[in-house]
This record gives structure tokens, C-alpha cells and sequence, in this order.
């Protein structure tokens, strides 16, 4: 393999760890969104007391809400996947969603660590091309 053909596969693999770090980049926007999410959701169910029914929106698709009248009920209904959902109680409910920020912290730690190890290799496989390009021109 010619230096100009190395050069241009490790042109090419910078240009996949890139597009790799902007995925990571995305999934890591996506997590602190549900992590938010998940804080405003814990803050609600602390906040609505389970004594005098309360108006609100409730969501029935595409932006469209009807407003709705909530229950003294203490239950919640949580969606945990696959079109499952479970009833559970306020304190059970508050527990579920902090259990599920603990599991998002940890993937964001573990997208962290990706990025670091990306931005090793990509400074590694820039080096490398500094470098051949360098020879070449010594030799060229």
C-alpha cells in the first residue's frame, strides 16, 4: 500500500470516528432530555395531592390535549416498555422513574467514556497522518 493509499484510508476512518462521535453526541441530547423528563415528571407526582381532584391537559396524540378531570386516586399507570403498562402507587411510581435516572447516569457515563476513547484514536490517527505526510514531503 502506496503512503498516499494510507493516508487516505486513515482520512477515512477519521471520517467514521466522526460520525460516530456525532451519533454519541445525538444519544447523549436524547438521554439528558428524558433525564429532565423524568426530573419534572418525579416533581409532578410529588406535587399533585391525592386529596381534590384537579383539571388538566391530558395528551390523545399529534399536539391535540383534552382537558380532563384527574381522580383522588392514589395509582399511577407506568408504561414500561413493549405497550406494557403497570399501575403502581405515587411513592412506587416516584421510585420506578429515579431507579430509571440512576440506569440513564450511568449510560451517559458510559457515552462520556466513548467520546474520550474517540477523541484518542481520532488524535492517534491524525498524528499518524501528520506523520506520513511529512515523510512524503521529505521524500518527495
Amino acid at each position: 500500500m502506496s503512503e498516499e493509499e494510507k493516508i487516505q484510508a486513515l482520512v477515512s476512518q477519521m471520517k467514521i470516528y466522526e460520525a460516530y462521535l456525532n451519533d454519541i453526541f445525538t444519544r447523549e441530547n436524547t438521554v439528558a432530555r428524558l433525564m429532565e423528563e423524568g426530573r419534572l415528571a418525579i416533581e409532578a407526582i410529588k406535587n399533585i395531592s391525592g386529596q381534590d381532584p384537579i383539571d388538566t391537559l391530558m395528551p390523545v396524540g399529534i399536539g391535540v390535549y383534552m382537558l380532563t378531570s384527574t381522580s383522588t386516586n392514589s395509582k399511577l399507570v407506568i408504561n414500561i416498555g413493549a405497550g406494557i403498562a403497570i399501575e403502581k402507587s405515587r411513592d412506587d411510581a416516584v421510585t420506578y422513574v429515579e431507579s430509571r435516572l440512576k440506569e440513564m447516569e450511568v449510560a451517559l457515563r458510559s457515552m462520556d467514556a466513548q467520546k474520550q476513547e474517540l477523541a484518542k484514536r481520532m488524535e492517534q490517527t491524525r498524528d499518524e497522518v501528520n506523520a506520513l505526510l511529512q515523510k512524503m514531503q521529505k521524500s518527495g
